[in-house]
């Protein structure tokens, strides 16, 4: 971050106000001088990797290959009268209270 696009202390009042934080002035002061550290830290590795993406290491992908799914297996399980011979059942149901209004 450059000197002339420095952090205003109104921004930095509304970035606390919107963070539900609370700061006394002397807090202030040190909350943006430490926001001002991680911005140029920030700015710092974003120009090390300016226009060049290679050097990004990839943490994880969300995507899923279909063919590592396993598949279905039908496995047999207790009858629902011996599951529910210990508890309330009903209509062949767990009774459960209710939790959510």
């Amino acid at each position: 971050m450059t000197d002339t696009e420095k952090i205003t202390e109104k921004q930095l009042k509304t970035l606390s106000r919107l963070a539900r934080l609370s700061f006394t002035d002397e807090e202030m002061g040190a909350f943006g001088a430490g926001f001002k550290e991680m911005i140029d830290f920030c700015d710092g590795i974003n120009a090390e990797i300016e226009g060049d993406a290679s050097s990004i290491r990839e943490v994880g992908s969300r995507e899923i290959v279909l063919g590592e799914l396993r598949e279905d297996e039908v496995a047999p399980s207790l009858p629902n009268e011996k599951i529910l011979s210990n508890v309330h059942g009903e209509r062949g149901y767990f009774a459960v209270k209710r939790v959510v209004k």
